[in-house]
């Protein structure tokens, strides 16, 4: 058999060598992702075809926790599909997808929590001055006490979403991306990181352009963004924390209306069904993104003394050679 798989010099034939990184004892990049997208949307779909209704009772507390256990069968499987795939497929473990557990993590969260929220607080604010948005009343609907569970329940529903969706798209697809483009040596770590943000962005805007071209065009610009933060702190929680703030600020300040939302805004027109976001915010919000990339530029520059994309980003750590020293060739 060996004579039919391998040359004179016992490197694997041309054909196979395609495929198959003998150094790594895995995969190709190219055929990891395209294998490893088709399994998680896979699990994905087995996820959403089950959307369970836990309480039959009226009311904002009952709906919110509907909406939370609904959801959860999707990101779960979109959670499992990834681990599945990086610990099979990628022979990896897990924390080369940004999975950094640290003592700083909680920092990082916030710092990109405030991002999108004030992302998302820039466009409801330049929209209020320039007439694209009316706010037609600022009130909590249910009392205190309802307002705050329900805040908890829904910002736990919607983290449950950003987790599953940063987890596939920046910390699968970004780092596998990267990991393969980092071995052509004539193409630089960064022009590889942008290619690999690129793609990771054209694939957020087909994943949300069910919702209208113009939602996965800001779908996308706020992708980039995304993968900014994660190329250049390497790990997860900026791209969280700045997703989850989007989201949630939305829900608040009315663009995304629900029982939580304090504001409540009308416009002439919205680029999507359920939501309250004219072309104007769209393109505010856009704007924000690129200021927001701007900021993070400046943040790892006065922090680290350069920009900089995260070596580890590109450096595997497999599983069967983690109790070695030795540092594998990059596929």
């Amino acid at each position: 058999m060996s004579r039919i798989l391998r040359t004179e010099n016992e490197q694997l034939r041309l054909p196979l060598r395609l495929i198959w990184n003998e150094s790594e004892r895995r995969l190709r990049s190219p055929i990891r992702i395209l294998f490893g997208i088709v399994i998680v949307f896979l699990f994905a779909g087995f996820g959403s075809g089950y959307r369970p209704t836990l309480l039959t009772d009226g009311g904002p507390i009952p709906e919110a926790i509907n909406s939370l256990v609904r959801g959860l069968p999707q990101s779960m499987g979109i959670v499992l599909g990834v681990i599945l795939v990086s610990v099979v497929l990628d022979r990896r473990v897990l924390s080369d997808l940004g999975i950094r557990l640290d003592s700083h993590v909680w920092c990082r969260f916030a710092g990109g929590f405030v991002i999108g929220a004030g992302i998302t607080a820039l466009s409801v604010t330049v929209g209020t001055v320039t007439g694209y948005y009316n706010v037609s009343g600022v009130h909590v609907s249910s009392g205190p006490a309802v307002w705050l569970l329900l805040v908890g329940v829904t910002g736990l529903s919607q983290l449950l979403i950003v987790v599953a969706e940063e987890l596939l798209a920046r910390g699968y697809l970004i780092t596998n991306v990267m990991e393969g483009l980092d071995s052509i040596p004539v193409l630089p770590r960064g022009m590889a990181a942008g290619i690999a943000v690129v793609i990771a962005s054209v694939f957020f805007y087909l994943t949300h352009s069910a919702r209208g071209a113009v939602f996965g065009v800001m779908a996308a610009g706020l992708a980039v963004l995304l993968g900014v933060a994660y190329v250049l702190s390497g790990s997860l929680a900026v791209p969280i924390g700045i997703h989850f703030g989007v989201n949630f600020a939305g829900g608040l300040l009315g663009t995304q209306p629900m029982s939580v939302s304090l504001v409540q805004l009308t416009s002439t027109t919205t680029v999507a069904e359920t939501l309250v976001l004219p072309v104007e915010a769209v393109t505010v919000r856009l704007v924000g993104a690129g200021i927001a990339i701007l900021v993070l530029v400046f943040w790892y520059h006065s922090t680290n003394g350069r920009v900089r994309i995260i070596p580890s980003i590109v450096r595997p750590t497999l599983r069967w050679q983690r109790n070695s020293d030795a540092s594998p060739e990059q596929s």
